[in-house]
C-alpha cells in the first residue's frame, strides 16, 4: 500500500464493476479531489474520454467504460485537466480488477496544440495557411455539393508588393501584410464573420504565402454576391498604411471561381481562381474577374506557349535576323540590329512580339538573352572574316536581363572571345529602364560604359527620360520611335517631335537614329532635320545572316556601278533596291 501511495503517477484501483476501491494521493490531486471523495464512486464519474480524439481504438473493458489513451478529469460539470491513461488488468478470486494509471498531460497537450497551430496557421498574420486552407476548401465544397448552395473561391494578390519590399525593406513589407490581414478580417466581419482559429461556416480568409490571400465564401446566393464581397474587399484596402513618413495605399487583384458552377475538383477550382486573378492583373490591377471558359482557353494556350518555348531552348530553335541601318547623308551601311525569331515546328517563323513577354515573365529571357548576345557577336566576327565592312551590332536588352548580376562579365567574355572591339556592340535599353534610378542599374550602366560598349535609348520619346540620366551615363545613341516617324512629313506634331529629338541629340553629341522609315519622303525630311541614321523597310527588312550578306554585297556592287556612272559625287539613295545605274547624261 505504501508503494501505491508513493507512486509518481496517479493510481486508481477499480473493481470489475468499475468502482474505485483505492485512490492514490497523486490521482486525487490530478482529479482535483480528496482520496475519500473518489473512493466508492464509479471511475467514469471522475474521468471522461468523450472529447478525446486520440484513444487506442480498442474496446473499453466491460464495466470500466475507459480505454487506454487520452482522457480528461471531470470538473464542475465540464472538462478539467488533460490526462494520459493506461490500464493494467489484475485477476483476483473475486474477478478481474483494473489498475488505472494517470499522468498529467497538460504540457504535452499544449505542445501538441502549439505544433498544430504552427502547422495550420500563418506565423505572420495568424490566418489559416495553405494546408488548413485546402482542408477548409475541401469541406466547403462538400457542403456546397450537398446543399446545392453556391460558394465562391477568391484569390487575392497585392499589386506591386515587390516594389514595397525592394524600396522600403522586408520589415515594412511584413507590417504591410499584417495590416492587410487585419483589414480584410475586419471587412469580412462587417459582412458576416471570418473563420480564424475556430471552425464555423461562413468565410475563411487564408494566407497562402507571399502577398497571396484566399477567401472561401460559403452559402452565397449568386455570383453577384461574390462580386459584392470582392468590391468591399478592394474598397477596404484603400485605407492607407503608414510606415514612418511613408504612406502606402494598397490595391489588389482578385480572381473568383464559383462552385459547383465550375464543375471541377479542388485543384481545378484553385486553378480557375488563380487564372481569374491573373486576368485581373492584365486588366490593369485593382479589380476583380470571374473565371470563364475563354479565360481557360487563353490559359491553356499560354501554357502551351511556355512549354513550346522551353523546348525551343533545348532544341535551339531560335534564330537571329538582322535589320540594316544606314547613314542618312552618305547612304553607307553603318550597322545592323539583331532581332530574334523563333522557328517553331508546325508554325513556321514566330515574330518576337508573340513570345518575348512570356520569356520575360517566366525568366527564360536570361538564357535566351545570353544566347542572343553571344550569337550576335559570333556573327559579327564571321562577317569580319568574310571581309565585309566593319559593322556595329545593336542588341536589345530586357529589364530582367539588364538586372542580372553576371551580364557585364558575360558581355566582356563574349567580346574577348570573338575579338570584337567593344565600341562595335551597342546595347539598346528602354526609357523606363533608364528611369529606374537604383544602385543595381547605375552599377550596370557604369560597368558597360567603362567597358566601352555603346549605349542606346530605344523608342525614345515614348517614356519619360530625364536629361540628367542621359548625361550621367554617357548615352551614345537616341532612337526616335517609329510612332513619330510613320506620319512624317504630313503630321506637324510629329515633325516638331522629330525636330526636337534630333536637336537634343546633336546638342548632347549623340547619334540619332530614326526607326520605322518606310518612304523616301520620310528619309528626305529626316536628313534635312539633321538625323544621322535610319532603319526601316525603306532600307531593308530583317534578314537571315546569309540573305544579309547577299544584300550587302549586291548593294556594294550597285554603289560601285553608280559611282562609276555618275562619278564620286552622287545623291544618297538608301532604298531597298537601288536598281541598275542609269546611263550618264
Amino acid at each position: 500500500m505504501a508503494l501505491f501511495e508513493s507512486a509518481s503517477e496517479g493510481l486508481l484501483a477499480c473493481d470489475p464493476a468499475g468502482r474505485v476501491v483505492a485512490c492514490s494521493l497523486e490521482a486525487a490531486r490530478l482529479l482535483h479531489a480528496e482520496p475519500g471523495d473518489v473512493q466508492g464512486g464509479r471511475v467514469v464519474d471522475w474521468i471522461t474520454q468523450d472529447a478525446c480524439e486520440h484513444v487506442t481504438g480498442a474496446a473499453a473493458p466491460a464495466g470500466l467504460g475507459l480505454e487506454p489513451g487520452d482522457a480528461f478529469a471531470r470538473e464542475g460539470g465540464g472538462l478539467g485537466r488533460p490526462l494520459d491513461l493506461r490500464l493494467t488488468a489484475v485477476d483476483t478470486p473475486s474477478g478481474r480488477h483494473w489498475l488505472v494509471h494517470l499522468r498529467d498531460a497538460t504540457q504535452r497537450v499544449k505542445a501538441e496544440a502549439h505544433l498544430a497551430h504552427m502547422a495550420n496557421y500563418d506565423s505572420l498574420t495568424g490566418l489559416p495557411n495553405r494546408l488548413l486552407f485546402q482542408d477548409r476548401l475541401k469541406q466547403a465544397m462538400k457542403r456546397a455539393r450537398r446543399s446545392g448552395t453556391p460558394m465562391a473561391l477568391m484569390f487575392l494578390d497585392l499589386d506591386r508588393f515587390k516594389l514595397v519590399n525592394d524600396s522600403l525593406g522586408h520589415e515594412v513589407g511584413d507590417r504591410l501584410l499584417k495590416h492587410v490581414a487585419t483589414t480584410l478580417t475586419a471587412c469580412m466581419r462587417q459582412v458576416d464573420s471570418v473563420v480564424r482559429l475556430v471552425d464555423q461556416e461562413g468565410f475563411t480568409l487564408s494566407r497562402l504565402g507571399g502577398d497571396e490571400f484566399t477567401l472561401i465564401a460559403e452559402a452565397i446566393e449568386c455570383a453577384e454576391d461574390a462580386a459584392l464581397i470582392a468590391r468591399r474587399l478592394l474598397e477596404a484596402l484603400h485605407s492607407p498604411f503608414r510606415s514612418g513618413d511613408e504612406e502606402i495605399v494598397v490595391s489588389a487583384s482578385i480572381g473568383i471561381a464559383m462552385y459547383p458552377n465550375d464543375d471541377v475538383d479542388l485543384d481545378g477550382l484553385v486553378r480557375h481562381a488563380d487564372m481569374a486573378m491573373y486576368r485581373s492583373k492584365s486588366l490593369g490591377r485593382g479589380t476583380y474577374s470571374f473565371f470563364s471558359d475563354d479565360l481557360n482557353a487563353a490559359a491553356a494556350a499560354r501554357l502551351s506557349l511556355e512549354s513550346g518555348l522551353r523546348r525551343a531552348i533545348e532544341r535551339q530553335e531560335f534564330q537571329l535576323y538582322f535589320q540594316p541601318k544606314a547613314d542618312l547623308h552618305t547612304g553607307e551601311i553603318t550597322g545592323v540590329e539583331a532581332l530574334i525569331r523563333w522557328h517553331c515546328p508546325g508554325q513556321g517563323m514566330v515574330p518576337p512580339d508573340k513570345f518575348i513577354a512570356v520569356l520575360e515573365e517566366t525568366g527564360m529571357i536570361l538564357p535566351v538573352g545570353a544566347w542572343v548576345i553571344r550569337a550576335a557577336c559570333s556573327q559579327l566576327a564571321e562577317w569580319d572574316r568574310m571581309g565585309l565592312p566593319p559593322l556595329r551590332m545593336a542588341v536589345n536588352l530586357s529589364a530582367r536581363q539588364f538586372r542580372h548580376q553576371y551580364l557585364a562579365s558575360m558581355v566582356a567574355d563574349t567580346l574577348r572571345e570573338n575579338y570584337i572591339n567593344p565600341r562595335r556592340l551597342e546595347i539598346e535599353l528602354t526609357e523606363s529602364l533608364l528611369m529606374e534610378d537604383n544602385e543595381t542599374n547605375r552599377g550596370m550602366l557604369e560597368n558597360l560604359s567603362r567597358m566601352g560598349v555603346r549605349l542606346a535609348i530605344d523608342d525614345f520619346g515614348t517614356g519619360h527620360s530625364s536629361l540628367s540620366y542621359i548625361k550621367r551615363f554617357n548615352i551614345d545613341t537616341l532612337k526616335i520611335d517609329r510612332s513619330f516617324v510613320q506620319s512624317l512629313p504630313e503630321n506637324n506634331e510629329d515633325v516638331a517631335i522629330a525636330t526636337a529629338v534630333i536637336a537634343l541629340g546633336r546638342s548632347m553629341r549623340m547619334n540619332v537614329v530614326a526607326e520605322g522609315v518606310e518612304t523616301q519622303a520620310q528619309a528626305d525630311l529626316l536628313r534635312q532635320l539633321g538625323c544621322d541614321e535610319m532603319q526601316g523597310y525603306l532600307l531593308g527588312r530583317p534578314m537571315a545572316a546569309p540573305d544579309l550578306v547577299a544584300w550587302l554585297q549586291a548593294r556594294q556592287r550597285a554603289d560601285a556601278a553608280r559611282r562609276g556612272a555618275y562619278g564620286a559625287s552622287i545623291d544618297p539613295m538608301p532604298l531597298v533596291d537601288l536598281g541598275e545605274p542609269a546611263a550618264a547624261t
